[in-house]
């Protein structure tokens, strides 16, 4: 899983302090992103096989140049259906993010680490990311 996550929180206006994946049985990856003046953690799933991953399930098909000049970057840069289709990318891209920084889905430091913790017993990659979630801990001055 590559941080394709972390491109869409960057998109949506997000600042990706922190990154990780965990190889969880959801496939889960946690951010510590800056948005809106506060730090706040930020929490999905990409799924246990590429057909589950919401990422690609929704990019999969998409990409930011036209058909014709998909493997050509020199051309792309002068093609008006380029040109558009990177435009209607980026515009996916920034609303696909932006549902993961919705103040209903964004986590203080103690939620992230509640959330992280209910697994504790059954998930092996729950310490890891409570771990990390410690080690990467959102000040008091970062969150205000």
């Amino acid at each position: 899983m590559s941080n394709n996550y972390a491109t869409a929180l960057e998109a949506a206006g997000a600042t990706v302090l922190a990154f990780q994946s965990f190889g969880s049985y959801q496939g889960d990856w946690w951010a510590k992103v800056r948005f809106e003046d506060k730090t706040v953690w930020v929490h999905g799933y990409y799924g246990s096989c590429s057909g589950c991953d919401s990422f690609n399930a929704e990019f999969t098909w998409e990409g930011d140049k036209c058909d014709e000049h998909a493997y050509n970057d020199a051309a792309a840069a002068m093609c008006l259906d380029c040109q558009a289709a990177a435009q209607k990318y980026a515009d996916n891209l920034a609303r696909f993010g932006a549902r993961y920084l919705e103040p209903s889905e964004v986590l203080d430091q103690a939620a992230a680490e509640k959330k992280v913790s209910e697994n504790l017993d059954w998930d092996l990659d729950a310490v890891d990311m409570l771990k990390w979630i410690q080690q990467n801990k959102i000040n008091t001055i970062e969150g205000a």
